[in-house]
């Protein structure tokens, strides 16, 4: 099958075309078609597929074409609609859903346009590209990036925009290739279409462009972070930026309506919140370890001696590792106490404590317990913890640990 002709090439504002049915297949459990021409982008190169319309001739009939991907030159429209597409050799009208096309445009230039701004004012390249439905990252090859860093991008970023030099997109021989001062080498063979912004960046590159750098409107970072030892850093270009600034506004007046201030005052009002949380987090926990003092206080009254020793058994499912040892040291400072206590929201955790006067070895009688479990554990004699193993058998391995504190070594 020949290649599709892929008119966005030479016209990426091309919305409507003519075309004819040259195969039909299925692609993803959806009927798909090759035409002989098509002005519909197929997803690569970190850019995603253009959506739209295919009709018949005498607009009769239309197809929703909801993804559309290329394999060996050939251009595959996957379809909607259940029902029969149009026959081999038909004769359809094609239609890109613009607004769609646009943002890939704007999303796509401005991507190269920043790319430039990093490696110009921080010589921090990319390695890599990804436009979604939400957002717009590119990975760059360093470990760190700093707010100044990312503000003097952003600023050179804009002002290449704002000087709305012209977006020239074409294939070149080899012998002009070599003349171009390409941003980085082209991955492909033979034909290499080469997309130049003015004097500010050349890339070997298939998407679809604006004419004039200054359509893509503005560019700004919105964040970043670190990703397998590089830096990803997500932006906006043109309609996105507005977008995402009405996103923001709205969040933050809605947060300051909440605290009843202004959104201008809204960061200060935030810290107060944050230090008024940390202070009633401290007395909580104070008042938390009190109470569990005092519950362990009680729990080791309320247990009658065996062989001499008190051995207090609790479980606190909701009750983090910290607190359970916070606990288990309460009742093994109390005269002959051996505490057993488990707890955990996700995995099962014991932790066993032994006064010294006991004898005993919280290490021998968390194993005991373990061996049920079937979960690990360590530490030692006058105090262990283990966890994991079956949460179900949590009981049993409780008893059987009680069981071994009872017996003098």
């Amino acid at each position: 099958m020949n290649a599709t002709l892929r008119l966005y090439y030479d016209n990426a504002y091309l919305t409507e075309f003519t075309a004819q049915v040259v195969a039909i297949s299925e692609r993803a459990g959806h009927p798909a078609l090759a035409l002989d021409r098509s002005a519909f982008y197929p997803e690569g190169g970190g850019q995603p597929a253009d959506r739209g319309w295919l009709y018949d001739a005498s607009a009769e009939r239309r197809w929703e074409v909801v993804d559309v991907q290329s394999d060996n030159g050939v251009v595959w429209h996957l379809l909607a609609a259940s029902e029969s597409p149009p026959a081999v050799g038909a004769a359809i009208t094609g239609q890109i859903d613009w607004a769609r096309r646009f943002d890939h445009m704007q999303q796509h230039c401005g991507q190269h346009i920043l790319t430039a701004a990093f490696i110009a004012t921080c010589d921090a390249p990319t390695v890599s590209f990804h436009l979604s439905e939400r957002s717009v990252t590119i990975d760059l090859a360093v470990a760190e990036l700093s707010e100044e860093q990312a503000r003097a991008a952003e600023a050179w970023a804009n002002a290449a925009v704002w000087r709305n030099v012209p977006v020239q997109a074409r294939f070149v021989s080899p012998e002009e290739l070599a003349q171009i001062p390409l941003r980085k080498p082209p991955v492909v063979s033979g034909a290499v279409r080469v997309v130049s912004i003015g004097d500010i960046d050349h890339s070997a590159c298939g998407g679809t462009h604006p004419a004039r750098s200054g359509e893509v409107g503005a560019i700004a970072v919105l964040g970043w972070s670190r990703q397998r030892g590089m830096i990803r850093v997500e932006f906006a270009c043109g309609g996105r930026v507005i977008a995402a600034l009405r996103e923001r506004d709205a969040a933050a007046r809605a947060a300051a309506a909440a605290l009843s201030v202004g959104w201008a005052e809204l960061p200060a009002a935030v810290t107060r919140l944050q230090e008024a949380l940390q202070a009633l987090q401290r007395e909580l926990a104070q008042t938390q370890r009190e109470l569990d003092a005092l519950r362990a206080a009680q729990w080791y009254a309320q247990t009658p001696p065996i062989n001499g020793r008190r051995i207090v058994t609790a479980t606190l499912p909701m009750a983090g590792v910290e607190r359970l040892r916070a606990i288990a040291n309460f009742i093994a400072e109390l005269p002959d106490g051996i505490a057993i206590v488990a707890g955990g929201e996700e995995r099962v955790q014991v932790v066993v404590a032994c006064h010294p006067d006991t004898n005993a070895d919280a290490r021998d009688i968390l194993a005991a317990g373990m061996a049920v479990l079937g979960g690990r554990g360590g530490g030692n004699a006058r105090m262990a913890q283990g966890g994991g193993g079956q949460a179900g058998a949590l009981a049993t391995a409780i008893a059987a640990m009680a069981e071994r504190a009872s017996h003098h070594s």
